[in-house]
């Protein structure tokens, strides 16, 4: 069973399309030696689609079945266990909506604070995600079906918005003397997020063989936008 559930995050669209998304960001600013922080990383995390990079994780949860590719610590993105400069990147993937609006600054703060050359952040992008992840909540009540803990977390606070990461990743750096660039690129086109969550609605089952088709086609997938896209990926370059 742990075999088969490591090829379905992989392969899976669910988890394949933010890692990949992520890792085709931080391959242009890596070199051999470069060390990456994987802020809430899992089990897996980036390290399942860069075997090859050296990755840090960190995780709030003790992990089990840890990708052998992956240095795992067990600690916070609120008090990552690091110095300063520690690493030349720092990521953080579909983390910021799992915590309190008022503690999201912190978690950004830890990150510039460890991170050398540059972080990236991505997460479910404000109102439009909300509205895609409320009708898949409806569903589900319709259907007399549980809300999955993650969907339950979401929903608790406002979802991320990529200018109030922006600005939180300025702040930060202009405390600390440092200049940066900071872009937002897009994730996750809706299209794929609504048809995933209605296999979902419907049967594990379907669902799963949804899931892995759409990842396996993820190459051919349309690419999401500013106008369509559930995920934002906030990328912020240090130029000192």
């Amino acid at each position: 069973m742990a075999a088969i559930h490591d090829l379905i995050y992989k392969f899976g669209w669910d988890t394949r399309c933010r890692n990949i998304d992520v890792a085709s960001v931080l391959r242009p600013m890596i070199g051999p030696e470069s060390t990456i922080l994987d802020a809430g990383c899992g089990n897996h995390g980036l390290a399942a689609f860069m075997p090859t990079a050296s990755i840090t994780g960190v995780d709030i949860l003790p992990a089990s079945d840890v990708d052998p590719s992956l240095k795992y610590i067990h600690g916070s993105i609120l008090d990552l266990p690091f110095d300063d400069g520690s690493f030349d990147l720092a990521v953080s993937v579909d983390v910021l909506e799992h915590l309190p609006v008022d503690l999201r600054e912190s978690a950004v703060q830890q990150m510039v604070r460890v991170a050398r050359k540059a972080i990236v952040i991505t997460f479910p992008g404000g109102e439009y995600a909300r509205k895609i992840d409320d009708a898949f909540a409806y569903e589900l009540h319709h259907r007399n079906l549980p809300l999955p803990e993650w969907l339950e977390e979401h929903l608790r606070d406002s979802y991320p918005e990529s200018h109030d990461i922006a600005s939180a990743i300025e702040a930060e750096s202009s405390r600390l003397g440092r200049t940066v660039r900071i872009k937002t690129l897009y994730s996750e086109h809706s299209s794929a997020a609504k048809a995933l969550r209605w296999a979902a609605a419907r049967s594990k089952y379907i669902y799963i063989a949804a899931n892995v088709a759409a990842g396996v086609a993820l190459p051919i997938m349309p690419r999401a936008t500013a106008d369509n896209a559930y995920r934002s990926i906030v990328v912020a370059e240090f130029d000192r």
